[in-house]
């Protein structure tokens, strides 16, 4: 609900006959002039604040609330709820702060909480679909402005209700996901540089995130028992740039079970690793944008019956391999059809594991998601043969149980 043209408001003192002084905040409404009156600067400059962003009919009526002249603002709660909340950190922070200086900001920004209601939201939210914001873009913002403001009501307790908590919101398509089957995936692997291979084997194999494997030292692997442990993944803020840090949720912590093959496609790298597993050809971390440029997007290519690269980097020259590059190969007579993200390594595992019948419990537990919930939202539409046989297994057991209908 930002306004290309606030309200304004001034603040002017006045000497009183008893001696005291008046802290008029001075508005127009309804193109006359008007005076609110306060005793002291901090209530009169909390007042302005507010006339200027939600306009003197919406500060009036709040003026008539029975607010506490110390409830923190949403400027400032947001700021203590960012700073303090466990497990935000990096890029999460980040985005937060982006989102509050961004959209939240000059659209609540200097309200007390308890003065913003269901409809502010609704409204805020209007806003950014007239500014053509996507559906995506609004979900994360109120995602994270209802998740502060439910913070408000369970552990400070300032608030009795959320105000976020049944907003409508636009609808969003789920972002498409592509899944490869095990013979589009090694026909992709086949097309990889074998320096390469056994990271993106282990990616398919595990179903880890990139920031996860990325971040594995040899003493993760227990190669004798086909066992890598969890416990730390790669992350990047604006102040710290790439740093370890945390795995994305308590449940990402986890040890899980790795194939034989996959396994022993790593172990020489863990043999003769001395911090990580995977490294670059100067031995430092591997990054995701440097590997989907330079590995990632020539083996999907070629993958799909193309050329490496379409040109010469940074010019319109059409690129060339030389004779010795691992790209001066033909690509493939038979292409997989199929532009995969490097996340879409851990897509396709999750649906080899649910077309195997693999439980979804199960399935939550390797992929580290939080909840079973997640793991249904994002991969339940993959098994409608699991639903089907759930309905028919219900069907048997309740034979029979039906009382004939006697006309």
């Amino acid at each position: 609900m930002a306004k290309s043209t606030p309200y304004s408001a001034s603040i002017r003192l006045r000497p009183r006959s008893d001696g005291s002084v008046a802290h008029d905040v001075r508005y127009r409404l309804d193109g006359k002039s008007r005076t609110m009156s306060f005793d002291d600067s901090a209530s009169a400059s909390r007042w302005a604040k507010i006339l200027r962003q939600v306009g003197p009919v919406e500060a009036v009526k709040l003026l008539k609330k029975d607010i506490d002249d110390d409830s923190p603002t949403v400027d400032e709660y947001a700021e203590r709820y960012i700073t303090t909340k466990a497990g935000t950190e990096g890029l999460t922070r980040d985005h937060y702060r982006m989102y509050m200086r961004i959209s939240i900001s000059p659209a609540m920004g200097a309200l007390p909480l308890e003065a913003v209601t269901p409809q502010l939201i609704a409204e805020w939210i209007e806003a950014q679909i007239k500014e053509g914001k996507s559906a995506k873009t609004i979900a994360n913002r109120h995602g994270f402005l209802s998740a502060m403001f439910q913070h408000a009501v369970d552990v400070s307790e300032i608030l009795r209700k959320n105000p976020c908590s049944h907003t409508s919101l636009p609808s969003s398509e789920r972002e498409e996901m592509v899944f490869l089957s095990a013979d589009e995936f090694a026909h992709l692997l086949s097309f990889v540089p074998p320096k390469w291979q056994p990271l993106v084997f282990l990616l398919a194999s595990t179903g880890l995130r990139w920031g996860e494997v990325t971040a594995l030292k040899p003493g993760d692997f227990d190669t004798a028992h086909n066992t890598v442990t969890v416990s730390r993944a790669w992350k990047k803020s604006k102040d710290q740039g790439w740093y370890v840090g945390a795995p994305k949720t308590k449940k990402s912590r986890r040890t899980i079970k790795v194939p034989e093959d996959a396994m022993a496609a790593v172990k020489p790298l863990i043999d003769r690793a001395d911090e990580w597993v995977f490294t670059n050809s100067k031995g430092l971390p591997v990054r995701h944008q440097t590997f989907w440029e330079v590995v990632w997007v020539p083996a999907v290519r070629l993958a799909n019956g193309k050329p490496a690269y379409a040109k010469a980097y940074r010019s319109d020259r059409p690129w060339s391999a030389a004779p010795s590059s691992v790209w001066n190969r033909e690509p493939s007579q038979t292409p997989i059809r199929k532009e995969p993200r490097i996340h879409d390594l851990r897509h396709s595992h999750a649906s080899w594991l649910i077309n195997a019948g693999v439980p979804l419990t199960a399935i939550q537990r390797r992929l580290g998601h939080e909840s079973v919930k997640t793991t249904s939202d994002t991969y339940g539409h993959l098994s409608p043969d699991m639903l089907q046989h759930a309905a028919d297994v219900a069907g048997e057991v309740l034979a029979g149980a039906m009382p004939q209908i006697v006309a």
